[in-house]
């Protein structure tokens, strides 16, 4: 039985590099971000220098190019760090790549809290764009208020996330909270 274990474990091991083409998927849709945010960034300043903008639609405008730019780095972040705890990280072996700082402090958790900022930069500024965007109409109103629930879900999420962290890092919740444990 534990030669099989051992055969197990070892094939999951070296499959590991299959999760390169999810990251790989993944720097994909950055470049396909990449695109669309050109395009839009061309729109709009053609609309700026030759058109007519209000200065809501140009706010507006903006905001979208921002959420775009928060979405892309949010990808970029999962596939960096993805590579990187599960796959290798030999890739920052070469003298002339330099690793970013924060990626020498990633774990699990530390890659789900930041995807929970990212998420909720991302939610707050959509929210931002849908309040700026609509009139006050009952309708909107409820959209509004929608998006801010589902916003406020996401930065409770995210302080449950860091909870959990402290308390793992911390040694649990006795620890947490000043017990001994005995």
């Amino acid at each position: 039985m534990d030669k099989i274990l051992s055969e197990v474990g070892s094939l999951l091991y070296r499959m590991r590099f299959t999760m390169l083409f999810f990251y790989v998927g993944l720097v994909g849709i950055i470049f396909g971000i990449l695109g669309k945010f050109l395009l839009e960034t061309y729109k709009l300043m053609n609309t700026l220098l030759f058109g007519d903008l209000q200065k809501i639609d140009l706010i507006i405008k903006v905001l979208e190019l921002v959420d775009m730019t928060m979405v892309a780095q949010l990808v970029w972040v999962v596939a960096l760090a993805g590579v990187s705890l599960f796959v290798t990280t030999g890739h920052f072996d070469k003298s002339d790549m330099k690793k970013p700082d924060w990626l020498d402090h990633v774990n699990t958790y530390n890659l789900k809290l930041k995807l929970a900022f990212a998420i909720i930069s991302i939610s707050g500024v959509h929210a931002l764009k849908t309040y700026l965007s609509g009139e006050l109409t009952l309708a909107s109103v409820q959209v509004v208020t929608m998006i801010a629930v589902i916003h406020f879900t996401f930065v409770l999420s995210a302080i449950g996330i860091s909870f959990a962290e402290r308390l793992t890092r911390e040694g649990g919740p006795d620890k947490a909270a000043g017990h001994s444990g005995h």
